[in-house]
């Protein structure tokens, strides 16, 4: 399996690169998934790709948003500039721009998104058919599936292993797009999701606190689960993370995956709200109720003596601590206040002393969350990419390098060699020369070194040529020269006209075209829905759920087979229905590009294509009642009248869909 690490900034790509990984992501500033960070620009972009090259990483540039009409001239040209300049790959949610870069430029790689929410083999091979080479699994799809899509398609398989975890099903959250204007789709999320929420029963409140808050993906001890599964590339989360972050991940995923030892604490000083397998092991209980980070717990406030100004705090400790390291306080199980102990001080063995503003109280228990000493360290590590020289100094001949660089000998002439007076050139001498230099260290056989002598000045020049000559080869080696196509859009897209959306069949059906949305998939009371419909000269259309396990896939075949009722889409598992379909809201058609790949009907959550409709705010894949009330499925109390409500009043109700396993909707 493979590494492939985030990358925020030129910092973090150093840490990726420094800290053994295989493959590095990274967003551009115009169309970046994090857009609350500082991505890259197409200038510093062909810098990062050259430095990532010369380590033998690969480069995948995210550009995993939704795109309007306006901006798909810009995305397209940006794919193709970053594809000129040396970048090996693109992650792409947007089937619009999927579609033209397959049909304009095959040969560039394109990767399915996360966004995409694939997480069946039928979704899987949608996309394999469609031209993706990769496919990151939602974070959503649990052992089984993976191995059933590995077992049944030959595209490279993605999977998270470390990070942050949506609550909400991979690219169906609308709450910012919706409350904020802020489309999570559109890489403005504003994490919504993070706040408090209150837990209610028909107003009753039965739990307060960071109710829909996750916990993060750590599978460092299932990765042979994940090997065995058939995953092939191991996705650390974190691009908006700081640089000390990636170093930390990507090195305790490369111990792990090379049999070294891991430092487990490593990973929880990086960065988490708990840790958890995800949705890996089925529905897992994956509710933090932590907002940020928590580090690790490392002791307690044993004394407190306030001042006019400062307060002198001594905390016992069961980690070894270093002045300007970053402490999380907490009283009661929630978190009190974040500060940094600048004036670090070691009283005794387990004890130190430091001075805040703070006001603090004995018992208060203590978490570190940033090692300052660890990160330094970590930061300051550097590495030198190693470089094969077959070297000839022979007297009255240029001095040569033959150097083999990505597979191939390269040979670079320096100036003639001269016999050597008084003190001859050393084999030493130029082993520790080509050691000198920011970027390579040249591994040097001397083939033939006669009784030469070279001025230092000629032997640096040469040596700064070969690596020079070196950078080009690699540089080089991944540039191409596309050529840039005008976009254009004349598709209309198509809207299901005079539609309704029922969840009840006992309602009066007004409109012509009866979208049915129930609870429970069930073949006769479906079938009844469809008989109605007849009945009443109505299209009876069947709301297919945006989640399904293949069992679930098979059941819903089986159901349409039989009702021949018509579908609505809502994710790329039912584009392969032998039945009449439109495309649904859980598919995010943004633009007339996506709409013209699909050429049907369009229900769209977002944007102006098709008809726009209301999706639910998130799609929920974990069960609320067994995180916050410790139900089980024996006894689930399940019914109307379940809410998150907001601090700022407003209510999400909790709805449910049933299959083999239960998927949650928070709507109006």
């Amino acid at each position: 399996m493979k590494i492939l690490s985030p990358v925020g900034n030129f910092e973090s790509l150093k840490m990726a690169v420094f800290n053994g990984a295989d493959e590095v992501y990274l967003g551009i500033n115009d169309f970046n998934a994090r857009n609350n960070i500082d991505g890259f620009g197409l200038a510093d972009l062909q810098e990062a790709v050259q430095f990532a090259h010369t380590f033998d990483v690969k480069v995948n540039l995210a550009i995993n948003i939704l795109f309007s009409d306006e901006e798909m001239q810009k995305a397209l040209d940006i794919v193709v500039d970053a594809y000129n300049m040396g970048v090996d790959s693109f992650i792409v949610q947007d089937i619009g721009l999927a579609n033209l870069i397959f049909k304009h430029y095959p040969q560039i790689e394109v990767h399915a998104s996360t966004q995409m929410g694939l997480h069946n083999l039928e979704g899987v091979k949608f996309a394999e058919k469609m031209g993706f080479k990769r496919v990151v699994l939602a974070r959503e799809t649990p052992l089984q599936e993976i191995e059933n899509i590995r077992k049944n398609t030959s595209v490279e398989i993605e999977y998270f292993a470390q990070g942050a975890l949506c609550v909400c099903f991979s690219g169906n959250c609308y709450l910012s797009a919706y409350m904020c204007d802020a489309s999570g789709n559109r890489g403005k999320c504003k994490q919504l999701c993070r706040l408090p929420y209150t837990f209610e029963k028909n107003g009753k409140m039965l739990k307060k606190g960071f109710l829909l808050s996750a916990k993060d993906f750590n599978m460092i001890d299932r990765l042979a689960d994940l090997k065995a599964a058939g995953v092939d590339v191991l996705k650390i989360e974190g691009r908006a993370r700081r640089s000390a972050y990636v170093a930390m991940t990507t090195r305790q995923y490369f111990n792990a995956l090379h049999n070294r030892n891991i430092d487990k604490k490593q990973l929880k000083l990086a960065f988490n709200r708990e840790f958890t397998a995800g949705y890996f092991d089925g529905n897992g209980k994956i509710i933090s109720y932590y907002q940020n980070h928590i580090g690790i717990k490392i002791g307690r406030v044993e004394k407190v003596s306030y001042g006019k100004r400062f307060n002198e705090i001594v905390i016992s400790s069961s980690e070894p601590l270093s002045p300007k390291s970053t402490f999380k306080v907490f009283a009661n199980g929630k978190e009190k206040t974040t500060l940094s102990a600048f004036d670090l001080k070691q009283l005794a063995k387990g004890k130190y002393v430091f001075t805040t503003t703070q006001k603090l109280a004995v018992g208060d228990e203590v978490s570190l969350i940033v090692d300052a000493k660890l990160e330094e360290s970590l930061l300051g590590e550097t590495k030198k990419a190693k470089v094969n020289i077959k070297l000839f100094a022979e007297n009255g001949k240029p001095i040569v390098a033959r150097v083999e660089v990505l597979g191939k000998f390269v040979e670079v002439e320096g100036q003639v060699c001269q016999p050597a007076q008084k003190q001859p050139l050393t084999e030493k001498e130029i082993a520790d020369n080509f050691k000198k230099h920011e970027l390579f260290e040249g591994k040097v056989e001397v083939c033939k070194l006669d009784n030469v002598f070279m001025p230092k000045q000629q032997l640096n020049e040469f040596r700064r040529n070969v690596f020079d000559k070196v950078f080009e080869v690699v540089t080089n080696a991944f540039r191409h020269d596309l050529k840039k196509i005008e976009v254009k859009t004349n598709y209309k897209a198509k809207s299901l006209e005079d539609f309704e959306i029922v969840e009840n069949q006992d309602q009066k059906f007004v409109a012509q075209n009866v979208i049915y949305s129930p609870s429970v998939y069930d073949l006769a009371d479906i079938q009844k829905f469809v008989d109605k419909c007849n009945k009443h000269n109505k299209k009876a259309w069947l709301d297919l759920p945006n989640f399904a396990l293949d069992k679930d896939v098979q059941m819903l075949k089986e159901i349409v087979a039989k009702t021949n009722v018509a579908v609505v889409a809502n994710n790329h598992y039912a584009l392969d229905f032998d039945c009449e379909k439109v495309i649904g809201w859980g598919l995010n058609v943004f633009n007339s590009h996506a709409a013209g790949f699909y050429d049907l009907s369009i229900l769209a959550a977002e944007g102006n294509v098709g008809c726009k409709v209301s999706a639910p705010y998130m799609t929920l894949r974990h069960c609320p009642f067994k995180s916050h009330l410790q139900a089980n499925c024996a006894n689930c109390p399940y019914a109307d009248g379940y809410t998150y409500r907001m601090d700022n009043g407003k209510v999400l109700s909790l709805k449910r869909k049933k299959m083999s396993t239960c998927t949650f909707y928070l709507t109006d």
